[in-house]
């Protein structure tokens, strides 16, 4: 599997699009629901770039760390404010397979809103469902690695090859050659800082 970490000033970038796609298409929302966790970042921004006021979430359990997948999809946090009459955009930051944002748009769809649209930073794509705003579409599938979950799924990989105890130079040699993903130092550092609040559990 192939990988590569997304920065913020991308993630940024990507923000911005998708919010000049919807300015350009005249799009007016009064709601974003992210879906959490990964899509809460991009969703703040959003509402920045569009002075969206309402921001609120909505938490789907497909993935885990690393690009494992649970084997059931799950809607663990549900939307808890009342969005009809209301024009809302469901934001994420990647749209790999359509599972996750299909099913959160299902699930809003049915809090009767006046609209619904669907925004994502980076979309893959052979996704089964396209989202309505994309910052960028990926032809070629690599495993995206937000800064807000680098943590997370470096340590998955390293530790599911039994790497996490390795020094600094073997696990960056390792994650270049398993995943041809460039890592830098100072960066791993950081994350195997922080190992402990993942093996513990």
């Amino acid at each position: 599997m192939k990988a590569r970490i997304v920065s913020l000033s991308e993630a940024y970038d990507m923000a911005y699009e998708i919010s000049h796609q919807i300015l350009q298409s005249g799009g007016q929302f009064d709601v974003v629901v992210g879906i959490s966790r990964g899509g809460l970042p991009p969703s703040r921004i959003i509402c920045d770039f569009l002075n969206i006021k309402t921001l609120t979430s909505i938490q789907i359990r497909h993935y885990e760390s690393g690009g494992k997948t649970r084997d059931e999809l799950m809607i663990s946090d549900p939307v808890n404010i009342n969005l009809q009459n209301k024009h809302v955009l469901i934001a994420d930051d990647v749209n790999d397979s359509g599972k996750s944002l299909k099913a959160a748009y299902e699930n809003i769809k049915g809090l009767k809103p006046a609209g619904l649209k669907t925004a994502v930073l980076h979309e893959k794509s052979t996704t089964s469902f396209k989202a309505d705003y994309t910052g960028s579409v990926l032809s070629e599938w690599k495993w995206l690695i937000y800064q807000w979950a680098v943590t997370e799924d470096l340590i998955e990989f390293l530790d599911r090859e039994k790497m996490l105890d390795a020094g600094e130079e073997d696990a960056i040699r390792h994650l270049e050659e398993q995943y041809d993903l460039t890592v830098d130092r100072g960066l791993l550092k950081k994350v195997l800082s922080m190992k402990e609040n993942y093996t513990e559990r």
